[in-house]
């Protein structure tokens, strides 16, 4: 019976003596694609991996276009109203 698990990203390891059935792996780069394995160790040593899964990462989201056609609507002596597109 396993005791902890080892998570493997393109053959190398990322995470280990995890007891959770699940891990979150971070900081990857976007529309990647990453192949992923577990194993399983105890006390007698480590298992053979399970199978493998490929998982790509989104596309980074693009941030909005700038706004445009800024002006000033009014003001007074203390506030300043404006307005764009």
């Amino acid at each position: 019976m396993a005791t902890t698990y080892n998570v493997y990203r393109d053959g190398t390891k990322v995470a280990s003596g995890l007891t959770s059935k699940t891990y979150t792996d971070s900081d990857l780069t976007p529309a990647t694609a990453y192949e992923y394995h577990v194993t399983a160790e105890n006390e007698h040593g480590e298992s053979g991996p399970s199978n493998t899964v490929t998982v790509t990462t989104d596309e980074p989201h693009e941030p909005p276009e700038e706004p445009g056609g800024l002006s000033s609507t009014g003001n007074t002596d203390t506030t300043v109203d404006l307005g764009w597109n």
